[in-house]
C-alpha cells in the first residue's frame, strides 16, 4: 500500500522493516547501562576499600599557626608563630649513584615564646642561615632515609640545628605546612 505525504513517498512495509529492526535496541541500551553502573560501583568499592591501606603513607597535618598560638593562650606559656621561611623545595641525596634525588616540598615554621622581641629579631636576621640549615639537613639525605627517620624526628632534629645557631633565645617546636616528595624524572 502506498500513500504520499509532503514531498516524501513512504510505504507500510519499511515500517515493518524498521520496527524489526530496532525493537530490541531498548533491551541492549539498558543492559549496557547495568555494566556501567556495576562496573561504577564496583570500582568505587574496590578504590575505597584500599583507601585505608594507602592513607598510611599520608602524613597527619601540623596544626595551623593560629591554631598553635591559641591552644598556648590557654596554657601558662603562650607562643608566637614565625612563618616567614616560606616554602623550600630541597632535592634530596640519590638512593643510588647515578640517580636523582627526589625533590621535597616543604613549608617550614616555627614556634617560640611570645613577646620574645629579641629572638624574633635574630631569627629574622638569621632567616637566610635557618633557610640554608634546614635545606642542607633534607640534602644530606634520601627520600628512604627521610621517610625512615620519620617526621616527629626530622622536626627534632632540625630545632636542634636551629637553636644551636641562635644566642638571644630558643624556639619551641618545627612544623611544616607541606611536606611532599615528588620523584624527579630523567
Amino acid at each position: 500500500m502506498e500513500y504520499e505525504q509532503g514531498p516524501f513517498r513512504r510505504f507500510e512495509d519499511d515500517d515493518i522493516l524498521y520496527k524489526d529492526k530496532f525493537e530490541g535496541l531498548p533491551k541492549i541500551l539498558t543492559g549496557i547501562v547495568i555494566v556501567i553502573l556495576i562496573a561504577i560501583i564496583g570500582g568505587s568499592v574496590y578504590g575505597l576499600s584500599l583507601r585505608k591501606t594507602q592513607g598510611q603513607a599520608y602524613r597527619k597535618a601540623d596544626p595551623s599557626p593560629e591554631k598553635v598560638i591559641n591552644l598556648s593562650k590557654k596554657k601558662s606559656k603562650k607562643l608566637a608563630a614565625y612563618n616567614s621561611l616560606g616554602q623550600m623545595r630541597p632535592v634530596t641525596k640519590p638512593e643510588k649513584n647515578g640517580e636523582q634525588g627526589s625533590l621535597l616540598i616543604v613549608s617550614p615554621w616555627f614556634s617560640y615564646p611570645d613577646g620574645d622581641v629579641e629572638l624574633f629579631e635574630e631569627i629574622s636576621q638569621k632567616d637566610r642561615l635557618i633557610k640554608t640549615i634546614i635545606s642542607n639537613y633534607f640534602m644530606s639525605y634520601t627520600k628512604t632515609e627521610l621517610i625512615g627517620k620519620g617526621e616527629k624526628k626530622i622536626k627534632e632534629d632540625l630545632k636542634e640545628q636551629i637553636n644551636a645557631q641562635l644566642i638571644m633565645g630558643k624556639i619551641n617546636a618545627v612544623y611544616f605546612d607541606s611536606y611532599i616528595f615528588f620523584d624527579m624524572q630523567d
